[in-house]
């Protein structure tokens, strides 16, 4: 469990001047012996499974995922580790933990849905009421027997706010124990290598109900689209007259699970900033040994003063990322809104380094850094990816002043750029 006790505020300064001058406390944070024993094991078993050879391969050749290597992350228990109830594995264990192991996820890019099975999908599921039947697919998913993927809100725009909107699905019709559907949604990762497809949906109450569906139920289709981000195929699911048992429908079609959605959603948004903070993390260290080894007037690169300030400046960008991200992290107790507010506001950050420090070791790489030889581009594909990632940066900049304005204040200014 994070040692949130050991933490010690040491001074308060402006965390970040575009976020509204909005202060936090900077934290001296430090990780348990458990959290880094578990993030040693996960480190290991990917180090082992996807060395960057593999995960080329695997990218290149496999439509960007490997089902040993899921199997593998399966078998080993990293999917089951926020799951509740019956299905709980470890104790003491919360969404701090799991952002600090994507870390090891964004090192290696694993190419599975790690974040999204472990961080949303399997907590969400395991606090919901499911049947006998949906039980026993929350057990083969944990133990990787099924594959299971996610549609996920957009956070747009939508007439004087900006907020996350879920999809929608139409009902054509409904019987005494089927119902009739049709929809599109699209963006969908690791759509085209799933085989279960949980798809939460605003109903006709305006509630968000949850329901399962399976690929191959007449009317499914799949169309694959082309992903920044190799590691991250994604597609689009057609929804072209399906019949569904009322069954298949979580907790019954007028169900809202929309407060529990929007926590999870929260832990997998953390979850995102631990791979980028470990994608960051690894660029950086292949660049250090990178400016070590070239040599120019017959010296290594790195000796140059202008080389040691730009590495020195990206290792403090990345632990400012980290830093925000774990005190977001570690804020238990806070309403709703203001954790969803936090979760944005350290994504906006955490993406801008990314991208930033991708950019900076291509530059430091002398250009090579965007060669196939050196494998940078992997990681700089993945920043962007991430920066568009179900919004776009300035969705996420007007989310947050629209949040930190507040609603009438931020009404006269919207009334005003009218």
């Amino acid at each position: 469990m994070p040692e949130q006790h050991k933490y010690k505020k040491i001074l308060s300064p402006n965390h970040w001047d575009c976020l509204a001058r909005k202060e936090v406390d900077k934290m001296e944070y430090r990780f348990s012996e458990q959290q880094q024993m578990l993030k040693q094991a996960l480190h290991s078993l990917l180090k082992k499974e996807m060395p960057i050879e593999v995960f080329s391969e695997v990218v290149e050749k496999k439509d960007g995922f490997s089902k040993d290597a899921w199997k593998k992350l399966a078998e080993n228990g990293w999917l089951g580790v926020l799951a509740k109830g019956e299905w709980q594995t470890l104790e003491d264990v919360g969404p701090l933990d799991l952002m600090y192991l994507s870390e090891s996820v964004g090192e290696k890019l694993f190419p599975g849905p790690y974040s999204l099975v472990a961080g949303f999908i399997v907590p969400l599921l395991s606090q919901l009421k499911l049947t006998n039947q949906h039980q026993e697919l929350l057990n083969m998913v944990i133990s990787g027997e099924k594959r299971i993927t996610t549609a996920l809100p957009k956070l747009e725009k939508s007439q004087t706010k900006v907020e996350f909107n879920w999809p929608e699905i139409n009902i054509l019709n409904e019987e005494s124990d089927k119902i009739h559907l049709t929809g599109e949604i699209k963006h969908i990762q690791f759509l085209q290598h799933t085989e279960v497809i949980l798809v939460p949906f605003k109903n006709n109450g305006g509630r968000i109900s949850a329901v399962l569906i399976n690929i191959k139920n007449d009317g499914v289709n799949i169309i694959p689209e082309q992903s920044t981000d190799l590691s991250k195929p994604q597609g689009t699911l057609v929804l072209d007259g399906v019949w569904l048992n009322k069954d298949d429908f979580i907790e019954g079609t007028d169900s809202n699970h929309q407060e529990l959605l929007n926590n999870q959603l929260t832990n997998y948004l953390l979850c995102l900033n631990g791979e980028m903070i470990g994608g960051a993390n690894e660029v950086l260290n292949r660049t250090v040994n990178y400016v070590k080894e070239r040599k120019q007037f017959g010296v290594p690169v790195g000796s140059f003063q202008a080389v040691k300030h730009m590495i020195a400046d990206l290792h403090i960008a990345i632990e400012k990322a980290r830093s925000y991200s774990v005190y977001v992290a570690s804020q238990n107790g806070k309403s709703p809104n203001e954790t969803l507010l936090n979760a944005i506001s350290s994504r906006l950050f955490t993406t801008d380094i990314y991208k930033k420090v991708c950019e900076d070791a291509i530059q430091l790489h002398g250009g090579m850094g965007f060669t196939w030889e050196e494998c940078i581009h992997y990681w700089y594909k993945a920043s962007m990816y991430q920066q568009s990632h179900m919004t776009h940066p300035a969705m996420m900049t007007e989310f947050i002043l629209q949040n930190l304005l507040g609603e009438s204040e931020y009404s006269k200014e919207f009334q005003y750029n009218q």
